[in-house]
């Protein structure tokens, strides 16, 4: 079970009558500055007893965007409604532009897929995309528009 010295900020109850939806709860990453390197603007998240991370990392920090993809997934199981799907459908082709958004900043990178998506090791969809060294999520990424093409509409 996790122990945090810390308040939280913010906290979303359990549902009724879902025993599989702990309550979350959100803490400033500031708090951890020191002992994970946690950046202001980013928070910690945990369900019920136990922290919200990635695979292989220790303690994982969340941008706003981050948070609410996980509030909008909590609430859609709670409420019995589908979880939305990610915004890039493996299907997206080579140069199609799109937004990153890397976990350990608050600001959003804009760039270009270098290649079609596949799927990893581990099942998960990936895609290259430009100025970054690493594959990054589907789930990760949203599409944006074109710069190239001031008339497109959203």
């Amino acid at each position: 079970m996790a122990d945090c010295k810390f308040t939280p900020c913010a906290t979303l109850p359990k549902f009724k009558g879902k025993p599989g939806l702990p309550k979350i709860s959100f803490y400033p990453a500031k708090s951890w500055e020191d002992t994970h390197g946690g950046k202001p603007g980013m928070w910690r998240i945990m369900h019920g007893s136990k922290w919200h991370t990635r695979p292989n990392e220790s303690a994982s920090f969340f941008t706003l965007e981050g948070v609410t993809k996980i509030v909008m997934d909590h609430l859609s199981q709670g409420l019995g409604l589908p979880v939305d799907s990610p915004g890039v459908t493996p299907g997206i082709l080579p140069k199609t532009p799109v937004r990153y958004w890397p976990h350990d900043q608050t600001q959003p990178l804009d760039s270009f897929t270098k290649n079609i998506p596949f799927t990893d090791q581990h099942g998960e969809q990936r895609v290259w995309i430009f100025y970054k060294n690493n594959p990054v999520l589907l789930a990760d990424l949203e599409l944006r528009n074109d710069p190239r093409n001031p008339n497109q509409q959203d």
